[in-house]
């Protein structure tokens, strides 16, 4: 797993960038930029669907949360 993301450009582009299997995905991103009404988790959803993926949970860390995905039903 890499660190937890602090700006979404990044995120959004190493979301982008992957190739693997979704199931082996894993999305790191810091409290510091996740914000109460969801915004920045809903912008890269939508990179996310482009890809055919859907949420499928998260995890909280100290300071960030792991945000897990699977292929769209």
């Amino acid at each position: 797993m890499t660190e937890p993301f602090t700006d979404m450009e990044t995120a959004k582009t190493y979301i982008e960038s992957y190739a693997g299997d979704v199931q082996d995905f894993e999305l790191p991103i810091s409290d510091s930029i996740n914000d109460p009404l969801g915004l920045t988790m809903a912008l890269l959803l939508d990179t996310m669907l482009k890809k055919g993926w859907e949420p499928d949970g998260f995890e909280q860390q100290e300071g960030y949360r792991v945000y897990k995905y699977k292929i769209s039903e």
